[in-house]
């Protein structure tokens, strides 16, 4: 446990938006900064390890939903200690305790030594929990749970999900077979069909198939699968929701193909009664309280701990190796998750 701050604090600071990646990514530069000030209600975290996510990128990039002036220190999400506290009980109270928390909005993120957050966006981790995988709890596993509880709400018997090889695909699987719950999950090279199966998966399918669109509306209709999680935009959304039952929803959620929605069968949106509409973490937690978002939370620890959703981590990089590790894991998305650790040497796995 750390008794004294520093007056300053390396972070990984992004000085302009870049549309190609590879540019983005170059441009990074470690800084030494000052260790931020709190205000009433915020804690100081001691980062252990920060997850990198498709959002992150985008965010690199100037095409996140919502940007941040620059200079800014990216970082969605990570975990670590909290060493100080603001004005306010639970501020007070979380410190000491590992967490895992989220920055949202105009601020200075995760990939940093120290983070600020709100104390009402940390979330206290539970024993059994590795800071390593706690890095990741937030995005993926609360998207996964979100994603599976919308469906169910809206009375939707089953569901498909794209991009199903990914990190958050493999989750949707793991957490919907626990359920009892149905899901298609699409992917797009046929090793990435084998992986799901050898995981649980029941329907899987190639979306490369040259039969692909006749065989997902037959599992579509099979299963009455009339929700769909959508995570990479561009003509598979189109695809997507013309080839599903009618009264469907799509829940777009991501856009990996960094193209604009297209080829949606307007006839298909009017006369069969199917949609599109997004799903963003942050504003589905914020529609509920507290406690239902403190809930979910140890859900998704306990599935973390109990190992029926994993994090797969393919490379650990210090501040200094985060711009190469962040283009390998551009590069390698399907090989797991890339974690950013100010201090690598120290014991994250501790729990």
């Amino acid at each position: 446990m750390i008794t004294t701050i520093p007056a300053t604090m390396r972070a990984l600071v992004l000085e302009r938006y870049e549309s190609q990646l590879s540019a983005a990514i170059a441009g990074l530069k470690v800084t030494e900064r000052p260790v931020p000030v709190l205000s009433r209600g915020q804690v100081l975290v001691k980062i252990e390890a920060a997850a990198c996510n498709p959002s992150d990128l985008l965010l690199l990039q100037g095409k996140y939903g919502a940007l941040k002036r620059l200079p800014t220190v990216p970082g969605w999400e990570g975990a670590g200690t909290v060493v100080a506290g603001g004005r306010g009980w639970l501020s007070r109270w979380f410190v000491g305790k590992r967490v895992a928390c989220g920055v949202q909005g105009d601020r200075n993120g995760t990939w940093a030594e120290y983070v600020v957050a709100n104390a009402t966006q940390c979330i206290p981790l539970k024993r059994g929990l590795s800071f390593e995988q706690a890095a990741g709890l937030i995005v993926n596993p609360l998207t996964a749970l979100g994603l599976l509880d919308t469906a169910r709400r809206h009375g939707h018997r089953a569901a498909v999900s794209t991009a199903a090889a990914g990190q958050l695909g493999r989750m949707i699987l793991a957490i919907a077979k626990k359920q009892g719950y149905r899901v298609i999950h699409v992917v797009r090279r046929e090793e990435q069909v084998q992986l799901l199966k050898s995981l649980g998966g029941e329907h899987v399918l190639n979306s490369s198939d040259e039969n692909f669109l006749k065989n997902f509306a037959a599992a579509c209709a099979r299963l009455s699968a009339t929700a769909a999680f959508e995570a990479v935009g561009g003509k598979m959304a189109g695809d997507i929701i013309n080839a599903m039952p009618p009264d469907s929803t799509v829940y777009l959620y991501g856009t990996l193909s960094g193209d604009p929605c297209a080829g949606i069968d307007p006839s298909a949106v009017i006369f069969q009664g199917k949609s599109l509409t997004g799903f963003y973490l942050a504003k589905w937690l914020q529609r509920r309280n507290l406690l239902f978002a403190l809930r979910t939370a140890r859900s998704a620890q306990q599935l973390l701990i109990d190992g029926t959703i994993e994090t797969k981590i393919q490379r650990r990089v210090t501040l200094d190796e985060a711009a190469d590790g962040l283009q390998q894991y551009v590069d390698q998305m399907t090989a797991g998750k890339v974690l950013i650790m100010p201090d690598k040497d120290h014991d994250v796995q501790r729990v």
